[in-house]
């Protein structure tokens, strides 16, 4: 197959230390120019001076498919792709997967692997890599409804992408002492002066196994402070957009008043309630002390259930995670 020459960088946008570019179909005129070397075989890397721009590796993976490999600084990765360019290949956001994975046996796999390259979550490995069985299967006896198919497969693509998980509460509730216990780090800042958290922090969080964009937001009340006020109503429009809200109160503060119904509810410091006399209750209630931990296991897990159910990581049926998958 010979097409238009196609480049991508398949890395990370951040600075490192080996960047990828991924270059597609008719590209051995490029690479011989770019590099000083014509002859490419199928299956050969080799050392290379880049242009002048930077020594890496290239090599040809496949027919169609190029891989170079230069240092991972911006700096380099801009000139090299301005010189792509200029040498008469297009950026594609995308490589076709089956041309991007030779190595895989079927387009189900290669679908599967370039998802994989992807998803956000832990939870996603293994469901990924059984796809391509659970696709034949279902090709060759069908039992589970287009519909319902669907409906679970919007949940689990919250493994691919992260969903949005937003923690309200009034001020010194201890949001920012959970967030951080969560973490690992001090992400927010935690005083007991009201209003200390101005501005809503959005960090990457891993709630067994699922990632997550958490959001820690700022104590709703009455501020006076302009500045706590504007970060008070950009954390109203994430609590609209949630995936899971979750509302925080503790012993001697009451829940906030949210325009729409939490999907979890915690007790925040726990370790303070009064011994015999519980603050609330509720069969429902997550009672947590980051201090002391007690509570944070489950307090994860119900957050992670909220989002992908047992029943969704469990279920048999395939996930039709790409809308390039043929149902028959």
């Amino acid at each position: 197959m010979t097409t238009t020459p196609g480049f991508r960088i398949a890395t990370a946008s951040a600075p490192g230390a080996v960047a990828l570019i991924e270059l597609t179909g008719a590209a051995g005129a490029i690479v011989a120019r770019l590099t000083g070397v014509a002859d490419w075989p199928a299956g050969v890397l080799r050392y290379a001076r880049l242009g002048e721009i930077d020594d890496g590796v290239a090599g040809r993976v496949s027919d169609d498919l190029w891989w170079i490999m230069p240092h991972g600084g911006p700096r380099i990765l801009q000139r090299l792709a301005q010189r792509l360019a200029d040498e008469g290949a297009r950026p594609v956001r995308e490589i076709d997967p089956v041309m991007a994975w030779p190595e895989a046996e079927s387009r189900d796999e290669a679908l599967a692997l370039a998802a994989l390259g992807r998803a956000a979550s832990p939870l996603a490995v293994d469901l990924l890599l059984d796809q391509p069985r659970r696709w034949a299967q279902h090709r060759a006896h069908p039992v589970e409804p287009f519909e319902s198919m669907a409906q679970r497969s919007r949940i689990l693509d919250r493994l691919l992408d992260p969903p949005l998980v937003v923690l309200a509460g009034r001020p010194n509730v201890g949001k920012s002492t959970l967030s951080n216990s969560l973490l690992g780090r001090r992400a927010s800042i935690e005083a007991e002066e009201a209003g200390t958290t101005r501005d809503y922090v959005v960090s990457r969080l891993d709630l067994a196994g699922l990632v997550v964009h958490w959001c820690d937001t700022p104590g709703r009340r009455d501020a006076a402070d302009p500045i706590e006020r504007e970060a008070i109503a950009l954390a109203a429009d994430l609590i609209h957009r949630a995936d899971c809200l979750i509302a925080a109160a503790a012993p001697e503060i009451d829940w906030p008043s949210l325009d729409r119904r939490p999907d979890r509810r915690v007790l925040l410091k726990a370790d303070l309630e009064p011994p015999g006399d519980p603050t609330d209750a509720s069969a429902d209630l997550l009672r947590v002390s980051a201090r002391t931990g007690a509570g944070l296991a489950r307090f994860v897990s119900s957050i992670r259930e909220a989002l992908v159910p047992i029943e969704a990581l469990y279920h048999p049926g395939p996930w039709l995670f790409d809308q390039r998958l043929s149902l028959t």
